[in-house]
C-alpha cells in the first residue's frame, strides 16, 4: 500500500517537473521571440543610419563638385580677361587670383577623392547591413511562427499535465496531497526527493540510521527532517525488492 502511494507520489512529481519545464518555457520563449524581432529592428535601424550617412556624403560630394565647377568657371573667365589687361599691376593681381583659384581647385579635388573613398567604404557597410538585415528577417520568418505556436500551446499543455497529475492525486490520502501541494508551492516545485548516499537528495540532509531503515522497509511516508520533502528510497523501483 505504502509502496504504491510512494510510486504515485513519484509519478506526480514527474508531472510537476514537466509543468515546471513548461513554466520555464513560458518565460523564455517570449524572450526568444522578442530577441528575434529586436534583431530585425536593430538591423533595419543600422541600415537606415548608414544610408543616412551616405545621403549626407552625397550631399557633400555635390557641394564639392559645384565648388570645383564654379572655381573653374571663374578661372576661365579671368584667363579670358588677361589679354585685355593694360597695366602690369592688374595683370599680376589677376594672375594671383587665378593661382589662388587653381590651388583651391586642387584642394577641392583632393577632398573629392577622399569623399569617393568614403563612399566606397559606405557602400561596403551598406551591403553588410543589408546582409545582416536579410539574415535577421530569414531567422524571423523561420522561427517566429513556431515560437508563437509553442507559446500559445503552453498553457493548454500545462492544464493537460496538471489534469493527469490530479488523476493520481485523488488516489492518495488528503493529508498527503496537502503536504505534497505545500512542498510544490514552497520548495521550488520539488515535493519528492529520492535519497542518495544516506542523505536527502534535495537538500543533502544526512538521514538518521533508524529513518534509513524505515525508508528501505516502505512502512510509512517519511518526510525529510530538514526540508520537509517526501523522501523515497531508490530501491522502490528495484524489481528485486519484495512487495
Amino acid at each position: 500500500m505504502i509502496k504504491e502511494q510512494l510510486k504515485t507520489l513519484s509519478e506526480m512529481q514527474e508531472f510537476d517537473d514537466k509543468i515546471g519545464q513548461y513554466r520555464v518555457l513560458q518565460k523564455e520563449l517570449p524572450k526568444q521571440l522578442a530577441k528575434i524581432i529586436e534583431s530585425v529592428d536593430a538591423a533595419t535601424s543600422n541600415l537606415l543610419t548608414i544610408e543616412s550617412e551616405r545621403a549626407e556624403l552625397n550631399k557633400a560630394q555635390r557641394a564639392v563638385d559645384s565648388d570645383i565647377q564654379q572655381a573653374n568657371t571663374q578661372i576661365d573667365k579671368y584667363a579670358a580677361q588677361l589679354s585685355d589687361i593694360k597695366t602690369n599691376k592688374e595683370y599680376k593681381a589677376l594672375n594671383s587670383e587665378i593661382a589662388y583659384l587653381n590651388e583651391k581647385v586642387s584642394e577641392l579635388e583632393n577632398l573629392q577623392l577622399e569623399l569617393m573613398e568614403q563612399e566606397t567604404e559606405i557602400k561596403e557597410r551598406i551591403q553588410e547591413a543589408k546582409n545582416g538585415l536579410a539574415k535577421a528577417e530569414d531567422e524571423k520568418r523561420s522561427q517566429e511562427g513556431a515560437l508563437r505556436d509553442q507559446i500559445d500551446k503552453l498553457e493548454s499543455q500545462i492544464e493537460e499535465t496538471r489534469a493527469e497529475r490530479n488523476k493520481l492525486a485523488v488516489t492518495l490520502p488528503t493529508n498527503i496531497i496537502r503536504h505534497y501541494g505545500n512542498m510544490i508551492k514552497n520548495k521550488g516545485n520539488l515535493a519528492v526527493s529520492f535519497t542518495k548516499d544516506g542523505s536527502c537528495g534535495a537538500c543533502g540532509f544526512v538521514i538518521r540510521p533508524q529513518i534509513r531503515i524505515e525508508l528501505q522497509l516502505f512502512s510509512r511516508i517519511i518526510f525529510c527532517e530538514n526540508c520537509g520533502r517526501i523522501m523515497i528510497d531508490p530501491a522502490l523501483y528495484d524489481e528485486t525488492v519484495e512487495e
